[in-house]
């Protein structure tokens, strides 16, 4: 817009591509899913419906430098409340981090199309997908957060 680049969700795909290429070899491979997924799975219309089987890393295997790149990528989402709600929830997410599994598909650069991340916790839900441009040819992010304690619509 007025020659400006706006690009919302860029400090998310930049966190995202430092925490899996922060992963050894071993961990992405156990971390890669062996499906492509095109979208997000926890979209519009789908409140509540969480895959309910684990897949990917679990976050307990993974160093301490490892955990805070997790939880970079997750403070990209969470402070985008007030300074008050996002400290609680980031101790939240964060105190739950071990029993969280952290999925990709695509490469670790989460910027060509079908490039999917996803963290799956007890109460955090988080993925982020590159979509094929329609208007102009760049890729373009889909991306939701949920709590899955505290998920908004449905019934």
């Amino acid at each position: 817009w007025n020659s400006t680049s706006n690009q919302p969700l860029q400090q998310e795909a930049a966190a995202f591509s430092a925490m899996l290429t922060g992963l050894s070899s071993t961990e992405q491979a156990t971390a890669k899913l062996s499906q492509t997924y095109s979208d997000i799975v926890v979209g519009p219309q789908q409140d509540g419906n969480f895959p309910t089987a684990h897949v990917g890393l679990k976050c307990n295997s993974l160093t301490a430098n490892e955990k805070a790149l997790v939880l970079a990528a997750i403070k990209t989402y969470v402070y985008d409340t007030d300074d008050a709600n996002a400290a609680t929830i980031l101790a939240k997410y964060a105190s739950e981090l071990d029993n969280t599994y952290l999925a990709y598909s695509g490469t670790t650069g989460m910027t060509s199309r079908n490039d999917y991340v996803r963290l799956d916790g007890p109460s955090l839900w988080l993925e982020y997908s590159c979509q094929n441009g329609i208007v102009l040819s760049p890729t373009h992010p889909h991306s939701v957060w949920r709590d899955k304690t505290k998920d908004y619509g449905g019934n």
